[in-house]
């Protein structure tokens, strides 16, 4: 009899173990997970070890995914905090409320979608209007840019299929117009991924976050920075710029979005709840997390920065 009990304990608890979510490779709970949209995952990367350091608590487990994946791992109930790029529609919203669920979106800070090509490609300004053409199949060749070109066929990488990058591309600047998805068009899974592709093919363009383009958790440079550079981008050729902290915090890089945090977590005073503040803090008193989103290279939601024109001799 205490031979049965103990294995269909045992059967039990593994049966419970294996229902649980595995963030970091643990077996966790989800009130200990975390969803990240991977392509604002190296931020996020900097922001957790700054936040246990300051708030001593215990450790969370982020689960990168795509930005589609981290809202619905929130609708799962797999997750109480999740990290994108976008806010919940009303129908999500209403979906956890059902489920006596109070989303609390936060918006945290500003980043760009970079536009990124081999350093051996000549071209390096596009503006908005031809990259909606090349998103929708009207321009498929260099040739159509710059009849000079060395290049033939537009190559063009993503990331993940459902990934906010792709969504941004779809809603934001096609607004409903079709995207091209076949021939020249790659999926390539990563944002890593997307910047090696570019590295080895000299007529792509590739799509990522611009948090990827400074990686500063790679000591050895050995994976991003080396055979790519970053195009600029604008209504015009004369007003192209690249996407710099200062030209997302203007608006003069088009193709800029907003960081949020959206937690569902019951416990108003728990450890989502406090990395979320966190996020939002602005002082020494407080947290650095607005100064560790500025550090990345990002525009922080809620610091009063001063833009100056600075005259160089």
């Amino acid at each position: 009899m205490t031979k049965r009990f103990n294995l269909l304990t045992l059967v039990g608890l593994t049966l419970i173990i294996g229902l649980l979510p595995s963030c970091g490779g643990k077996p966790k709970t989800y009130s200990d997970c975390i969803a990240v949209d991977a392509s604002i995952q190296p931020v996020i990367d900097e922001i957790l070890p700054a936040f246990y350091n300051q708030r001593k608590l215990g450790p969370l487990y982020p689960i990168e995914c795509s930005g589609e994946e981290a809202i619905e791992k929130l609708l799962k109930k797999e997750v109480y905090l999740a990290f994108t790029t976008r806010r919940l529609t009303k129908q999500e919203e209403k979906k956890l409320k059902d489920m006596t669920l109070n989303p609390r979106v936060k918006e945290l800070a500003y980043d760009a979608l970079a536009l990124v090509i081999n350093k051996e490609n000549p071209d390096s300004i596009i503006t908005i209007a031809q990259f909606k053409k090349i998103l929708t199949g009207e321009i498929t060749t260099w040739k159509e840019l710059y009849p000079d070109s060395p290049y033939d066929t537009i190559r063009v990488a993503f990331d993940h299929p459902t990934s906010s990058t792709v969504q941004y591309c779809a809603d934001s600047i096609l607004k409903g117009e079709p995207m091209k998805t076949d021939g020249n068009m790659t999926a390539v899974l990563t944002p890593p991924e997307v910047v090696n592709y570019v590295e080895n093919h000299k007529d792509a363009i590739g799509i990522v976050g611009s948090l990827w383009l400074d990686d500063r958790r790679d000591e050895t440079s050995l994976t991003f920075n080396r055979n790519i550079k970053v195009m600029a981008v604008g209504p015009t050729p004369v007003f192209a710029v690249k996407p710099f902290q200062a030209y997302i915090a203007t608006g003069q890089y088009p193709f800029y979005r907003t960081l949020y945090a959206i937690c569902t977590d019951p416990r108003r005073s728990g450890p989502l709840q406090r990395l979320v503040n966190f996020c939002l803090s602005a002082n020494e008193r407080e947290g650095t997390g607005q100064l560790i989103f500025s550090r990345a290279g990002l525009y922080p939601a809620l610091r009063d920065y001063q833009l100056r024109d600075v005259q160089v001799r």
